[in-house]
């Protein structure tokens, strides 16, 4: 198998000189060039060493005895340390030469770029020249990593990075280890990709994700019975298994008001024509126009 940058291999020491030394496979059939500065102990012929696979700044395959972060196949959380217009940002993957991850991995909003000291989840690819960059994460691989909130961490306070934009909101992943949604209209400002925020928690959904706000503790008081419910409808994209009928056990449990408070903002959502009731669950009207 032929040697690629983002690996961590194991070489033994071919020749040794004053400005570094040259590794070889098992077989003598490739080469990479260990500089000096990229030695963390001194090294003499015939020694094993392992190290982490790049291409230099001539381009050349070279390797560093630092320990990385990430590595092929993995992916990790890790620090923007420069942002370049119209090219995209290098983020620190512990060793000397920074990662490079391209302008078509961002946001076409330039305003919500990520800046030097957020936190991106990212793994390892190459461009067509196989060149080492990286590749935003999102989806499955932090979904796997995901806890799932329980009811008691409701109106709690979370903080979590941004790590992906949708249509209608944010989706991020909380120091606690829950994926946590940020709905357009709970944004007391739009944050930016890869940026820490501080949010409490409004709903824990079915699946065990939150859904938070940003907003201040008296501005969410302030809001009406009918906004609580037409949230969280919205966060449900536009359907939810409670009506008029639901039980008023199950409407506390959730919403945490009584079943005459519920009808009330209801009935308030109906007749402003935003909502609709079908067997038992409301929808946004606007669900159904579609």
């Amino acid at each position: 198998m032929s040697l690629k940058p983002g690996y961590q291999v194991t070489m033994r020491v071919d020749r040794v000189r004053d400005f570094g030394a040259f590794l070889t496979d098992e077989r003598k059939q490739e080469e990479v060039f260990l500089h000096k500065r990229e030695m963390t102990r001194e090294v003499s012929e015939g020694d094993e060493v392992t190290v982490f696979l790049y291409h230099d700044h001539k381009g050349r395959l070279a390797g560093t005895m630092e320990e990385p972060l990430l590595t092929v196949g993995e992916f990790a959380w890790l620090e923007v340390v420069a942002v370049k217009d119209g090219h995209g940002l290098f983020l620190h993957n512990g060793v000397s030469r920074d990662l490079f991850l391209s302008i078509d991995e961002l946001p076409t909003d330039r305003s919500i770029w990520p800046q030097v000291g957020d936190r991106l989840p990212v793994s390892l690819t190459w461009d067509k020249k196989g060149r080492l960059m990286g590749k935003l994460v999102k989806g499955q691989p932090l979904e796997d990593q995901a806890n799932k909130a329980t009811n008691n961490l409701r109106k709690k306070e979370v903080h979590g990075t941004v790590y992906h934009f949708l249509d209608d909101g944010a989706v991020l992943f909380t120091e606690e280890g829950y994926l946590g949604y940020l709905h357009k209209t709970e944004m007391e400002t739009k944050p930016r990709l890869g940026e820490r925020i501080t949010a409490r928690v409004l709903y824990i959904r079915e699946d065990g994700r939150i859904n938070v706000t940003t907003f201040p503790v008296r501005t969410e008081r302030q809001k009406g019975d009918a906004d609580v419910i037409f949230d969280y409808l919205l966060s449900r994209g536009g359907a939810m298994p409670f009506s008029d009928r639901t039980p008023p056990e199950d409407i506390k449990k959730r919403f945490d008001m009584s079943k005459a408070s519920f009808k009330r903002a209801l009935g308030k959502l109906l007749k402003e024509g935003k909502v609709y009731q079908e067997d038992g669950w409301t929808y946004r009207k606007e669900s159904r126009e579609q």
